[in-house]
């Protein structure tokens, strides 16, 4: 099965000097929401700030049927495919500046 490529070159790129700006500052950070992802046929939206090269797992925001913080796979995302049409969870540029702030957490 092909993998779909949910984020630009230049987006992972943001993500992930996040992702190494808060392990510099001991979880301290927060930044704004890099990249809205979205399931074109309902309910789904994940909003990310970081993403961990080593694991491909990113952090931010999932609103499914709540609200979730923590750790995301990029990984089960590119892989996914939503019934009933077999289509992929998408990138929207339709973004609001969203601050997300997480707890000191050193590894997800």
């Amino acid at each position: 099965m092909k993998k779909m490529m949910l984020l630009t070159k230049e987006i992972k790129e943001r993500l992930i000097k996040n992702f190494h700006e808060n392990e510099a500052s001991h979880g301290e950070k927060s930044f704004k929401v890099v990249v809205k992802l979205f399931n074109p046929t309902g309910r789904g939206f994940w909003f990310l700030t970081e993403l961990n090269p080593e694991n491909n797992i990113a952090f931010g925001g999932a609103k499914l049927s709540d609200w979730d913080l923590g750790g995301i796979s990029m990984n089960e995302l590119e892989n996914l495919k939503v019934p009933p049409f077999g289509l992929h969870i998408e990138e929207t540029n339709h973004l609001k500046a969203i601050n997300i702030r997480l707890p000191n957490v050193k590894s997800w």
